[in-house]
């Protein structure tokens, strides 16, 4: 199957030229015009390769090719045109990110080894792309299920914040939400420093007093900073920093940033998060979410309605008694599983992996932890 290219020119006659010339190569696919090309993109979605004229009315190729680099950052661009203008070429290789600059009219297979390089170059930076999200996701999803075996009542709901993140980043048409994913997962590794009275409380939706307060506010930071030290988790450590800021520009950080501004992972951890904290407090995820809403304020509105969505077609849960030995992966904890003496193994609402299973069952084997354990299950 030969690669998708998407040519764009404001004259009819020059994209029938290339659909002759180059149709036995490629799949050629024509825009007149930046608009209906960027029309083209959202409904078909985003081609490999873009070959852009410069000079078109209402929007230039450099503006067009601008606009592709913000919306699909992973398509290549090229730039055709008529005009040696070396500031034309400067414009758009700066504005643009240009992959490579041709002077019209461009022989046919010039046009066809510049394509080929740029889906080469295209080829690479997915490949380093995924090589990249796998690792990353991969050490990310390993560290975070060590933590919650050490530290259940932290990060005992991480799991279940991520999976709404991911739900709601596929409603909202991110094709890939690693990134949101793992700021879900690691958002609340700054809670490591708070006292496990002060976690009680917070759980129990309790008041702190100002100290505890003050030293809760500061945990975001703490994350992000604890992030940032890791080569190319700079975005992902945004997300972890403004987590607790509200769309409205109040809460931390105090900065004056607001809307759109504040990161989209943190954008999206706000809502989920406070929707978790209601569901672990007894509330079903609809009456959760009825009080998130009269303090909409607090939420982009965008999230809440498809956080809306999201919640409407999910399966419907009923609580099951199991016995541990017949735990599966992915199982939702629908009450505390505490030792005998009262430690926290596994929290309401957590997800189950196979290293919890495995400790669930050595806990039992020992008569330190219950042999049945209550578990949501579909209706």
């Amino acid at each position: 199957m030969t690669e998708k290219v998407l040519f764009v020119d404001d004259e009819s006659s020059i994209l029938d030229g290339y659909r002759r010339t180059l149709r036995k190569r490629f799949t050629v696919v024509t825009a007149l015009g930046g608009k209906e090309a960027l029309s083209l993109m959202e409904t078909e979605g985003p081609t490999p390769v873009v070959v852009s004229d410069m000079n078109m009315p209402e929007m230039n190729g450099v503006e067009f090719l601008c606009e592709v680099k913000n919306r699909y950052p992973d398509t290549v661009r090229l730039m055709l045109t008529g005009n040696a203008d070396q500031q034309t070429a400067v414009s758009a290789i700066n504005t643009s990110d240009v992959y490579r600059f041709l002077n019209k009219p461009c022989p046919p297979d010039q046009m066809a080894q510049v394509i080929d390089a740029a889906l080469d170059h295209y080829k690479l930076l997915k490949m380093e792309q995924e090589l990249l999200e796998n690792t990353v996701k991969g050490s990310i999803d390993a560290l975070v299920e060590i933590l919650s075996l050490i530290s259940p009542k932290i990060f005992g709901h991480a799991s279940v914040i991520s999976k709404y993140v991911s739900s709601c980043a596929s409603k909202m048409g991110i094709v890939s939400s690693w990134d949101l994913e793992a700021a879900a997962l690691l958002g609340q590794v700054g809670k490591v420093t708070l006292s496990d009275g002060v976690l009680d409380r917070l759980l129990k939706g309790a008041p702190l007093s100002e100290d505890e307060q003050q030293v809760y506010d500061r945990y975001p930071e703490v994350g992000a900073k604890l992030i940032n030290n890791i080569p190319r988790m700079e975005g992902i450590s945004q997300a972890i920093r403004y987590q607790n800021k509200s769309y409205d520009g109040t809460g931390l950080p105090d900065d004056g940033v607001s809307g759109d501004q504040i990161p989209l992972g943190a954008r999206l951890l706000k809502p989920i998060m406070d929707l978790v904290a209601g569901e672990t407090r007894g509330l079903s995820a609809e009456e959760a979410l009825s009080r998130l809403k009269t303090n909409s304020s607090r939420y982009d509105p965008q999230v809440l309605t498809v956080l809306e969505q999201v919640i409407s077609v999910a399966t419907e849960k009923v609580v099951k008694e199991i016995n541990v030995a017949q735990l599966m992966e992915g199982m939702i904890v629908a009450t505390d599983i505490v030792t005998s003496s009262g430690t926290l193994l596994v929290g309401k609402g957590q997800a189950i992996s196979s290293s919890m299973i495995t400790r669930l069952i050595n806990f039992c084997s020992n008569g330190a932890a219950p042999e049945k354990v209550n578990v949501l299950v579909s209706k």
